[in-house]
């Protein structure tokens, strides 16, 4: 049997009241809860890696940390136990796993899938305000259909990059731009690609908006691509509608033979 030697958590969380996921001074951080907690549950300080750098008031359904085994006084397995009713409300663990040693949680990712929710109703409702933007203009699903075949595979998205991102490679690739109705009035887009720039997502999503709009035209999306200019594309799409909704492994890394 391989060695264990790192715990691999899948975290919830309601990004509203936090400043991103990433450790900061003085600000409320998931790391910084999450760590804080791991600490005292075991009495020493306990470092985590995360999957993805959600930002201020972005969500996720299934974030990805990992932590060395042996900085944990309980066994992982009490973990579950112990977070009912001493994490913070907005925080949850969904489950936990003991990985391989060679396991990292970021480059041993398939592929992401990030969900946008759009709350397209005439009066915004009360009830998604913190996970959906609100849109009262009429949209053309179509048109934004068409405008995202154009992103799909793999492509230089500096045009939808913010300018102070600091990868220097602005190469993804999009394996699938999805739309559907939750309801009437609530409308998903899920961006599926092996990996996301600094406010990528938010910068397609807010470009198909206009587009939706009718204010770009669908077929332009092609030669905003080309233009490797964020001044190019449409706004960005605020944070409050954008959840980290799933990250696919390689099984292989999560096999226990």
């Amino acid at each position: 049997m391989k060695e264990r030697t790192s715990v691999k958590l899948t975290l919830a969380y309601d990004g509203t009241d936090f400043h991103g996921f990433a450790r900061q001074p003085g600000l409320r951080t998931v790391q910084g809860e999450l760590e804080k907690w791991l600490s005292e549950a075991s009495e020493r300080p306990v470092e985590v890696i995360g999957a993805s750098r959600t930002d201020a008031g972005v969500h996720a359904g299934a974030q990805a940390v990992q932590f060395a085994a042996d900085s944990l006084k309980v066994p992982p397995e009490r973990l579950m136990a112990y977070a009912r009713g001493t994490l913070p409300h907005d925080l949850t663990i969904r489950n936990w796993e003991v990985v391989p040693a060679d396991f990292h949680v970021r480059f041993a990712a398939r592929w992401k899938t990030y969900r946008y929710m759009l709350d397209l109703g005439q009066v915004p409702d009360v009830f998604v305000r913190r996970f959906a933007t609100h849109v009262p203009q009429p949209l053309s699903e179509e048109a934004m259909r068409e405008g995202a075949s154009a992103l799909h595979g793999t492509h230089d998205f500096t045009s939808f990059c913010a300018a102070k991102a600091e990868q220097t490679d602005k190469v993804r690739t999009i394996y699938r731009i999805h739309f559907f109705r939750q309801s009437d009035d609530l409308m998903a887009i899920d961006v599926t690609g092996n990996g996301f720039l600094y406010h990528m997502v938010r910068n397609i999503v807010g470009t198909l908006v206009e587009v939706g709009k009718g204010k770009i035209p669908p077929t332009a999306l092609a030669p905003i691509l080309e233009a490797h200019d964020r001044r190019a594309a449409g706004p960005t799409a605020p944070p409050q509608g954008l959840t980290l909704w799933h990250i696919e492994y390689h099984k292989d890394w999560l096999d226990d033979q």
